[in-house]
């Protein structure tokens, strides 16, 4: 039987990481799924804040992407995500940081905005996304991942938001999207070729759909003929 059982939703970028990060590392593992718009009772016992992702290892559970991801290089320690160099190790922390306090609410704001508010979310992301490439990736390290040639944490912490960034306008979602970099590009068309990614990445339509799901959106009907079908 599997040591690890997670716990997650399919379209959560923070699930996607732990993932993401399980199978990088070679770890046998089961899942749950949690239905986040009606979530079972004993979940908040095991996730006070009654988010995603959870892990459970021996007796003990774990909370929180960033938190399991440690725990598992802890627990797991090969093959390793997070670099042995005290000094590189102190940067990736820095930009893991980053991209929860500063990535993960820019993409939120950008889903959540209607109307006029648009162009401000629109550019509030664009913003976050050009001091990625400029402080983050171009000084990180020469190479297709933000450390170079070297896969790390800070892979699995940003691709599942950039993963998302498509779906944000498609049709009646949130602002519009940024164009992205050369080198953000390099990085995600290097990020699409790991089977990891591949293993747990959803199309474009389905997170538009979850997205209009969270937003209380409805998807629009069209009909060809006699058939009717549903746009994402």
């Amino acid at each position: 039987m599997p040591e690890i059982e997670l716990f997650t939703a399919n379209f959560s970028p923070f699930a996607q990481r732990v993932r993401l990060a399980l199978l990088e590392k070679s770890i046998d593992y089961w899942h749950t799924e949690i239905d986040l718009q009606n979530k079972p009772e004993w979940f908040t016992v095991i996730s006070p804040l009654g988010e995603v992702p959870v892990i459970r290892h021996e007796d003990r559970f774990v909370t929180d992407s960033t938190v399991i991801l440690e725990y598992l290089e802890d627990v797991y320690p090969s093959p390793a995500l997070r670099p042995r160099d005290p000094g590189r190790r102190a940067v990736t922390r820095l930009w893991m940081e980053y991209a929860d306090e500063k990535l993960a609410p820019a993409v939120l704001g950008a889903i959540k905005a209607q109307g006029d508010a648009r162009a401000q979310a629109s550019a509030w992301l664009r913003d976050v996304l050009i001091f990625i490439e400029r402080e983050g990736l171009a000084r990180c390290g020469r190479g297709p991942y933000w450390l170079g040639q070297e896969f790390s944490l800070l892979d699995v912490v940003y691709y599942p938001l950039f993963e998302r960034l498509p779906a944000i306008h498609t049709g009646q979602v949130g602002g519009a999207l940024p164009l992205l970099s050369i080198r953000l590009r390099y990085w995600l068309d290097a990020m699409r070729e790991r089977p990891s990614v591949q293993a747990t990445q959803n199309p474009v339509e389905a997170h538009t759909r979850a997205i209009q799901t969270y937003l209380g959106i409805k998807p629009q009907r069209r009909r060809v003929g006699n058939v009717e079908y549903l746009q994402a």
